[in-house]
């Protein structure tokens, strides 16, 4: 794997199987070896690949109370040629190639070798450039110059995934890289597909793949893709333009079982199930009360029919089974609360692809064609939250359709299982937090969270796996978050560290420090996904992304100077 033209150092005493010491020659010094290269070191026969740490400089001359202190106070020359001066290298021990534990350490004096990567791609990673089934993306760290991307395998998506990192910290734009590499998943020579996405997009950042397409470019090997707006913002001229590529969001009542839907509307209404069983019993009952009457469709009575539903079905209903005032009275104001998804945004009454399903003889759900349209043909549907796609929506609505969303995906994939029949998808959600909140953040309870956690729980088992998404990675569920077995993680908040470092399962004490430091496009790699069984460092390069995001841009000066006419 080298030769001894590649020495860069000697390994010094202290080693252990974890780390090493390792003093560079003088022709690697001074920017040679950088942090975050991988390294080779040769210990009695092994190889072992290191990733180097910290590299600290060292000069006899420029240290603390040493006798040149008072000239440097003066200002006065040094003799820096005659110093003694040396760098050392703190190196983290990875792996024994080929690819086993290290058991243990090397001796001092061992060499310390340069490797390069991109010609070792399977020795150090398992796998090649072009081999079925991993998409590459990024560069290492201590590559910048020169691309070496790491690969994720895509056999390993439903076991899910995070990406965390404060705001401006580019984790957008990861997700965007991956979503396009995720679009060109090879499977085998020269043949190439699309790993099927939802794509929950809170900020509009991923919009701009709609604006791609609509141009007439090809984006990877996806089969169509949409995006989804709430209807008071498909009326717009600019919105219409776009044609099929923009679609409204529509809910179809009668895709929801109505227990869980008479649970949905109590949370819509209180924020909490807690102390409600009653007045979720007396909802059920009522929709029960209702078909008897011959309103077969929970759809219609909320469109058509809501007045009977109100004040004729909810009264006779109290009367026959003698419910209390006080619960009657909550089932009401329940009712009418939820019946604003209709009032404000026309969830229901317009019309939709969402709202479509093949319906048995007997009544039955046989097949939401929404998820087997987009996981047969690799589609990527972007559901538009943003101000633009959702303009006055608040967040409980917005919680609604991603209960509906998930309670769609959850159980089509459930059918797909009892018929052994596999799909896969790619179930992605910006800000998190605000869908499977942590009990500690203020927004409180959340109507997609029973859903969502079932995904995560169950998920794995049927194809349909999460990608979360979050700034503030401690504010998301812990139980789903233990749920994610890969984890890319851009610069976190310090209150988020200690959280991140045990949700990963771990990072080495090198990379902690790195965790609230790391520059715009700098994100830490580990789990699943990654093919070797420690942490990468990489830089997400602008050449990951073909669409370029255009949300967030600014030109300040300009429009300041434009305005006062300057």
């Amino acid at each position: 794997m080298a030769s001894t033209r590649d020495v860069v150092g000697i390994i010094l005493s202290g080693s252990t199987t974890t780390e090493a010491t390792c003093q560079l020659l003088e022709s690697a010094e001074r920017g040679g070896i950088k942090e975050g290269m991988l390294l080779l070191v040769e210990s009695q026969g092994r190889k072992l690949l290191a990733r180097v740490a910290q590299i600290v400089p060292y000069n006899a001359f420029y240290t603390e109370g040493d006798p040149w202190s008072e000239a440097r106070r003066k200002g006065l020359p040094i003799p820096e040629d005659v110093a003694r001066k040396y760098e050392v290298c703190k190196l983290d021990l990875l792996i024994e190639i080929p690819r086993s534990e290290i058991r243990s350490p090397p001796q001092p004096g061992d060499e310390v070798l340069r490797i390069d990567p991109t010609s070792h791609q399977k020795d150090i990673f398992g796998v090649s450039v072009g081999d079925p089934k991993h998409v590459w993306i990024g560069t290492l760290s201590g590559y910048e110059r020169s691309s070496v991307p790491i690969p994720l395998n895509v056999e390993n998506i439903p076991m899910h995934m995070a990406i965390f990192g404060v705001t401006g910290s580019g984790k957008s734009f990861t997700a965007g890289a991956l979503i396009e590499k995720l679009a060109e998943v090879p499977v085998k020579k020269n043949t190439s597909v699309s790993y099927p996405m939802i794509v929950v997009d809170a900020h509009g950042d991923y919009t701009d793949y709609v604006t791609y397409v609509a141009k007439g470019k090809k984006l990877g090997h996806i089969g169509w893709i949409k995006r989804y707006v709430f209807p008071n913002a498909f009326v717009r001229t600019d919105i219409r333009e776009l044609g099929k590529l923009v679609q409204p969001i529509g809910i179809n009542l009668d895709l929801i079982s109505q227990r869980e839907l008479a649970e949905i509307i109590i949370l819509f209404y209180k924020g909490t199930l807690e102390g409600a069983e009653l007045q979720v019993d007396g909802l059920d009952a009522l929709f029960n009360h209702m078909r008897a009457k011959g309103y077969s469709s929970v759809q219609d009575l909320f469109i058509h029919y809501f007045d009977d539903l109100v004040e004729d079905g909810l009264e006779k209903l109290a009367k026959e089974i003698n419910m209390h005032s006080s619960t009657k009275g909550a089932v009401s104001r329940a009712l009418r609360s939820f019946k604003a998804i209709e009032d404000e945004h026309k969830l229901l009454s317009t019309k939709s692809d969402l709202k479509d399903a093949k319906i048995s003889s007997r009544g039955d759900i046989e097949e939401v064609n929404f998820v087997e349209q987009i996981t047969r043909e690799g589609g990527l549907a972007i559901f538009d939250f943003s101000a633009d796609g959702a303009p006055g929506v608040d967040l409980k609505t917005k919680q609604f359709v991603m209960t509906y969303l998930a309670t769609l995906l959850f159980e089509q994939f459930t059918r797909y299982k009892m018929k052994k029949e596999d799909r896969y998808l790619l179930f992605i959600i910006e800000e998190a937090q605000n869908f499977c909140p942590d009990k500690s953040y203020p927004v409180g309870s959340s109507l997609a969270h029973t859903k969502l956690s079932a995904i995560a729980t169950q998920g794995r088992k049927f194809g349909l796996s999460l990608c979360l998404i979050s700034q503030r990675p401690s504010f998301v569920d812990r139980i789903v978050l233990s749920m994610c077995n890969t984890f890319l993680i851009h610069r976190v908040s310090p209150e988020d560290v200690g959280f991140v470092r045990s949700i990963s399962g771990g990072l080495p004490p090198s990379l902690v420090p790195r965790l609230t430091t790391m520059s715009t496009g700098d994100v830490i790699v580990t789990g699943q996904m990654v093919t070797v069984p420690f942490p990468l460092v990489i830089h997400i390069l602008e050449s990951d992304r073909k669409v370029k995001p255009t949300v967030g841009k600014t030109n300040v000066c300009e429009t300041l100077a434009k305005l006062r006419g300057v």
